[in-house]
């Protein structure tokens, strides 16, 4: 897991300029966008937040999942793979969990969340008070 300030993204070693030159928080489409076909794309995502038991566990093995808030806060809650059941076969890259919490992100505007294929993650927790959250989640081919 890799959780910064975004303005501090290019300290890491990953080729993230694909997220940089595809971050526009004024032009939001929801939905899938191809940046070069599988291999790297976003989903622009907009819902409210909900309760923690409402929320659900997801992992991928294929993607490094990089979440950017664009509006609202959230709490993502992570733990890792190794302490989570199964719930759903995986599916094209994804498979649902359940289990307890290791870890609570607070992913806000500014910041960046990278999850890699052990660590199971909920998003969408509200942080006391509902809110409505617009973000986009690049995800990057690693396999």
């Amino acid at each position: 897991m890799i959780y910064d300030k975004l303005e501090n993204i290019k300290k890491y070693n990953f080729d993230f300029d694909f997220i940089l030159k595809n971050l526009d928080t004024h032009n939001f489409i929801p939905g899938r966008s191809d940046i070069d076909s599988d291999n790297q794309f976003v989903i622009g995502l907009e819902y409210e937040t909900k309760n923690e038991e409402d929320a659900i566990w997801e992992a991928h093995r294929k993607y490094l999942d990089i979440h950017v808030v664009l509006e609202g806060k959230e709490f993502v809650h992570i733990s890792d793979i190794k302490n989570m059941t199964s719930t759903k076969e995986y599916e094209p890259d994804y498979e649902l969990f359940e289990g307890p919490k290791e870890h609570i992100i607070l992913l806000e505007p500014g910041t960046f969340l990278v999850l890699f294929p052990n660590e199971v993650h909920k998003t969408s927790v509200h942080t006391g008070n509902k809110n409505l959250i617009r973000k986009k989640v690049f995800k990057s081919l690693i396999v």
